[in-house]
């Protein structure tokens, strides 16, 4: 049996034999009164792609002559044209003087249903019409659904911000790609959820701390902010938004030595410009690094950046911050750490680029911190061999053996090795 007469599907018929027409449109039409069934003769020239795109209909049913080769030809490559770019175009064929060759050659290109007009009855019509309907109402509650789980996610509204989708989240917040209403661009909207708890307060203090930090400092090397705000149960932070994407998705494909070389500088640079401001960043990794469309890059995520004058103060020891990965031994040790700690990190980046590998793994944080702290610096393939005395100084164990400041790295680094086009 065919479907309740609940639903009302949307039915555009194509084909030139205007008595079939009429009974396709009085069969579908008693059974669903409220159905919208279009009729349209190719041969009077009517646009079938632009009644598709107005109608959006449930299911499209085209007439097919299979006896002359020419307009069976024509038929299946009229098919073919109308479900180019509609996946989810529920197509029948209604095939005159067909067989099970042409059955096979509808289904192939894409026709979801074939019925030979040589014993076509209403109730098979009406059962494909039916089928193709609840199709595309399952297809409907499938996209209502994700919808509503977008907003649930997505239960933050922040005003002035049209949020687009989410890009990342965790304990301490949810980065969003927003577009903003005011400067009529995309953006980075990144909020924070207020709370009562002593870590939550503390979250707050980071959170505003990292406006503070990357506001304080104008370079293009240095995410730009455009906006920080209080709302009742959220904080908030609007910056740059960075299409190209970051240093982590860049470094899946092999990177070259110059172009490592380049980075290297750049984000050394960079380092030298935070580190005059007595800022350390304390979480340099490849994610934290987006680059722009000429492929400079640029430092992002301080939240757990401190300025140097306060650190001693404010970690103690035993605290822990900072990627496993890419940690400094002295900080994987909770001791006071300074700008020294940015450039280790750096120089595990470093060996990752030449590599593409990290230089150490294991089972758990805690045994990747250690190896930072105690296993030998890792050695380079011997094409690479030519860089190693530069990764020794960067990523040597003892703070005093590495370079003493980004400028010291950046007037060591080779000028004909760093220039990239």
């Amino acid at each position: 049996m065919v479907d309740s007469r609940s639903s009302a599907p949307v039915v555009i018929v194509v084909g030139g034999d205007q008595k079939r027409l009429q009974w396709l449109n009085h069969h579908v039409t008693s059974h669903w009164p409220e159905a919208r069934v279009t009729t349209v003769d190719p041969r009077h020239g009517a646009s079938l792609s632009r009644i598709i795109e107005d109608s959006d209909p449930d299911a499209l049913i085209l007439q097919i002559d299979f006896g002359a080769e020419a307009s069976a030809s024509r038929g299946i490559g009229q098919l073919q044209q109308l479900l180019q770019g509609r996946p989810g175009l529920y197509c029948i064929v209604l095939a005159e003087r067909g067989d099970e060759w042409t059955a096979v050659r509808s289904l192939k290109v894409g026709a979801a249903d074939y019925l030979p007009v040589a014993g076509l009855t209403r109730e098979a019509l009406l059962t494909a019409v039916g089928e193709a309907a609840r199709r595309r109402g399952d297809a409907q509650r499938v996209v209502e659904a994700l919808d509503d789980d977008a907003a649930e996610q997505a239960q933050v509204a922040v005003p002035g911000y049209l949020i687009l989708k989410e890009l990342s989240t965790s304990n301490f917040s949810s980065v969003y790609l927003a577009r903003s209403e005011r400067m009529r661009r995309n953006v980075v909207l990144k909020v924070m959820r207020r709370g009562e708890t002593q870590r939550e307060r503390e979250d707050a203090e980071r959170f505003q701390r990292e406006y503070e930090i990357i506001s304080s400092v104008a370079h293009r090397s240095i995410a730009e902010i455009y906006d920080f705000g209080s709302l009742p149960e959220h904080l908030y932070l609007a910056m740059e938004y960075f299409p190209c994407g970051d240093l982590r998705e860049r470094m899946r494909n092999p990177v070259s030595v110059a172009e490592a070389y380049y980075y290297l500088r750049t984000i050394a640079a960079a380092l030298r410009v935070i580190h005059v401001f007595g800022i350390l960043h304390r979480d340099l990794k490849p994610a934290n690094v987006m680059l722009r469309e000429d492929n400079a890059p640029v430092l992002i995520d301080f939240g757990l950046a401190r300025r140097a004058i306060d650190e001693g103060a404010v970690t103690g020891a035993g605290q822990v911050l900072g990627s496993p990965y890419y940690i400094s031994p002295e900080q994987a040790q909770g001791q006071v750490v300074d700008g020294r700690t940015d450039l280790y990190s750096l120089g595990v980046m470093f060996y990752e680029m030449l590599t593409g590998n990290k230089p150490y793994l294991g089972r758990s944080a805690i045994a990747i911190m250690e190896q930072h702290s105690s296993s030998p610096i890792p050695r380079l393939p011997e094409a690479l061999a030519g860089q190693q005395a530069l990764l020794d100084r960067l990523m040597a164990k003892n703070p005093n053996a590495r370079y003493a400041s980004a400028d010291e790295l950046l007037a060591d680094l080779d000028p004909s090795l760093v220039e990239v086009a």
